[in-house]
């Protein structure tokens, strides 16, 4: 404990020890004191620990006033009832006045009946008194705790934040009917004193009148007598002319007298100001007669309890007004507490389906909003229960499609990290992080800025390389965007190699005039010599013979020929793994215009190709793949010059040029034509699916943007655009970031490079 809280305990106990050492005496019998305002103080502060010492400092004064320790004894009995009651909830009050209307009235009868004699009067008034203190006591107690939070280990008296409904209201109403029958109590025994003093009075004038009557008759007059008094059945008296006779233990003990009352002081235990003082005292009275003085001696008693009698009468109201505030509490405590069980349960239920209102309340202000909170509810958990289905679909769907969805989305470029938060409709989101693969950083390199983008991208370190397609809007700043959502692209490489090879096998239709041509140039030199040779082998000579030989040495070139044409084919068209390998760009681009001569040469297309000097360029790429980006490349350059042919420029001699050169660390495959040129809106709409010029038995619109896929796998990016003017035609370009460029050690040294011409 802190030395603030040692000193408000220190101070609090001397406090008590003297406000508890003063007692307020309204009446002889009838006294308040201020001890169980503390104990009962103490022990909401502390418990038992610290009422039962506090019932020692504030009781201790009671030995000295009434000379036994029954108060204190029912002090501690009246902490430990308060202690063990439960059913009685957190008011000292009610409870107070249970047990003083239980246990503390049992044994109040049983002590005050044999320790003092005690009327069944006195007795009552005795325990309304107990009563009436130390409910109202107890009644402040529960009404000051309900205001004032107290820490006594800290030291600190603050006001609560928040009062409780329960403990105010009953406290309050409990304060108000125990003051009020405080004051109906204090207004009734302030009569005592009076009554007592007109009982003396009648008692004196009846003495003198027997006194009177027995001189003017002559009769005996001295001696025992009895008196009529309203009220008193026998009030007996002694008479005597001598005053020392009636102050003899045998005159007192005619009338159970243990004093006499002489208006002397009189201290210590049982002073004049209690009933136990009245009960057993004796009166000594002087009166004056005919010239001769007499003394009356007789027992208080009878007139104490008469005016008793009277003040119990006119305590019968405050009992029932006492009776009916209990009763009116207990019906408040018990209906509050009920329609604030109510409230609870309908609070923790609150988002339960089914929800019912409960039992009808003793209160409409909670009646009717519990009603509608519970209808409301209802109608919540319908719309929650919906939630929750639409949730788990959700859910499901989002199984399924490995769908993610995104807030607060950040594209690294440093860390080549993708971070975003996943968005659950059953969890708080969570901060997730993907390492994006590095051939697919150039794609948010170039939408970091766009207010809305989708982005497709491979993870690093996936086996399975799957895509994944990124959607994301409200751009905060650069590489940053608000929200969006991910999904993996459920299709398979071995699908997606399928689907290249499909294009590939397109391309071949479109090529097919072509390479029948091509094949049959071999196929009719093998005819041709196969004839003359058995023509030649009819001569029979040595001549004819030799020349057979060459025949068959023709044959055996054409079919080799033949042979390569069929593999170019063949290696192109059949479904195999793309993965990167070290490249050599001379030969990718010397396979692709050996697969594509037969299309030129039909077309009377020539081609040029231009390297950088040194040795040839080298890349980690796929080659069919790259070599597929080429030959549709190729193959559009010759429809587009086949086209403007067609459209009345016959004499045009077909040209494409292939350049190749270092661009900031990267390589630059450029393929320009002298053909038509793009005649789309945007030149970007080229590359979207299905979207093409050219007449549906030239093109499905699939070519570029295969093409793109397969540079974007790479880590590249393409590009198409009409050549500017005067040139007419279009040019492809095509850049590899410096990631996927390889030395020229790793790779074998590039054949020299020749100029294709139709």
């Amino acid at each position: 404990m802190t030395a603030r809280g040692w000193f408000l305990a220190i101070v609090f106990c001397v406090v008590a020890t003297a406000a508890s050492s003063f007692r307020i005496v309204l009446a002889p019998g009838f006294e308040l004191y201020l001890g169980p305002l503390f104990y009962l103080l103490a022990y909401r502060i502390g418990g038992l620990r610290l009422a039962l010492p506090m019932v020692v400092l504030t009781m201790g004064a009671s030995v000295l006033w009434w000379g036994h320790v029954f108060t204190m004894v029912m002090a501690f009995a009246h902490v430990v009832f308060v202690d063990r009651v439960r059913f009685l909830g957190r008011s000292l009050a009610i409870a107070t006045v249970v047990f003083f209307l239980t246990i503390g009235a049992l044994a109040a009868y049983l002590f005050l009946h044999f320790h003092y004699g005690a009327s069944p009067t006195i007795i009552a008034l005795a325990i309304i008194r107990k009563v009436i203190n130390e409910a109202l006591m107890a009644a402040l107690v529960d009404l000051a705790m309900s205001l004032l939070a107290v820490n006594l280990r800290a030291g600190r008296v603050s006001r609560q934040r928040t009062f409780s409904l329960s403990e105010l209201l009953p406290a309050s109403i409990m304060l108000i009917v125990l003051t009020s029958a405080l004051v109906l109590f204090v207004g009734s025994v302030q009569k005592f004193p009076q009554d007592f003093r007109a009982f003396q009075a009648e008692t004196g004038l009846q003495v003198d009148l027997r006194i009177g009557r027995g001189i003017f008759r002559e009769e005996p007059f001295l001696g025992l007598a009895e008196l009529t008094h309203a009220g008193i059945t026998r009030q007996k008296v002694l008479i005597s002319e001598q005053e020392s006779s009636l102050r003899s233990p045998a005159a007192m003990a005619q009338f159970g007298c243990e004093r006499i009352d002489d208006g002397s002081q009189v201290t210590g235990p049982n002073d004049r100001n209690t009933f136990a003082y009245w009960v057993s005292a004796c009166q000594l009275a002087q009166t004056e007669i005919a010239g001769g003085d007499y003394y009356y001696l007789f027992s208080t008693r009878p007139l104490a309890e008469q005016a008793y009698r009277g003040v119990l009468v006119q305590m019968i109201a405050p009992g029932v007004l006492l009776a009916f505030a209990i009763l009116l509490q207990l019906f408040l405590t018990r209906a509050l507490n009920r329609s604030l069980r109510a409230w609870k349960d309908v609070a923790e239920g609150f988002g339960r389906p089914g929800l019912s209102a409960p039992g009808e309340l003793a209160f409409t202000e909670f009646d009717r909003p519990i009603a509608a909170i519970v209808a409301a509810n209802n109608s919540f958990a319908g719309l929650v229960e919906e939630r929750a289905r639409i949730a788990s679909a959700v859910e499901e769907l989002k199984t399924e499609m490995d769908l993610s969805l995104a807030a607060n989305i950040f594209f690294d470029a440093e860390t080549s990290t993708l971070h975003f938060q996943d968005v659950s409709l059953d969890r708080v989101a969570q901060d997730r992080s993907e390492k994006v693969h590095p051939n697919d950083c150039m794609v948010f390199a170039e939408m970091r800025n766009a207010a809305e983008t989708f982005i497709e991208f491979r993870l690093a370190g996936d086996d399975k390389k799957d895509w994944y397609l990124l959607v994301a809007r409200d751009l905060r700043g650069p590489g940053k965007w608000r929200s969006g959502w991910m999904v993996r692209l459920r299709q398979s490489k071995l699908a997606q190699n399928r689907m290249l090879q499909q294009a590939r096998l397109t391309e071949l239709g479109g090529m097919a005039s072509a390479l029948s041509h091509e094949l049959k140039q071999p196929l009719f030199t093998i005819s041709l010599c196969a004839e003359n040779g058995r023509l030649l082998l009819d001569q029979e000579d040595d001549d004819g013979v030799t020349r057979a030989r060459g025949k068959l040495d023709r044959i055996s070139e054409q079919v080799d020929r033949a042979r390569d044409i069929i593999a170019r084919i063949s290696r192109y068209t059949r479904i195999e793994d793309s993965d990167p390998e070290p490249l050599d760009l001379g030969d990718a681009i010397g396979a692709t215009l050996s697969f594509m001569r037969p299309l030129l040469v039909q077309h009377d297309v020539g081609v040029q190709v231009t390297m950088p000097d040194g040795p040839a360029p080298s890349l980690l790429a796929p080659r069919v793949g790259l070599e597929q980006v080429m030959v549709n490349a190729i193959q559009n350059s010759v429809d587009s010059i086949a086209t403007r042919r067609e459209n009345g420029e016959n004499s045009l001699t077909g040209a494409i040029a292939i350049g190749v050169s270092y661009v900031d660390g990267g390589l630059r495959i450029s393929i320009r034509d002298n053909g038509t040129g793009v005649s789309l809106t945007h030149s970007e709409n080229a590359f979207d699916a299905f979207a093409t010029t050219k007449d549906s038995d030239r093109g499905t619109g699939l070519g570029l943007y295969i093409s793109r896929q397969i540079i974007m796998e790479i880590g590249g990016k393409i590009a198409i655009a009409s050549r500017e003017l005067p040139e007419r035609g279009a040019i492809v370009t095509i850049d590899f970031p410096k990631f996927v460029v390889v030395t020229p050690d790793a790779v074998r040294k590039g054949r020299p490079m020749e100029v294709t011409d139709g």
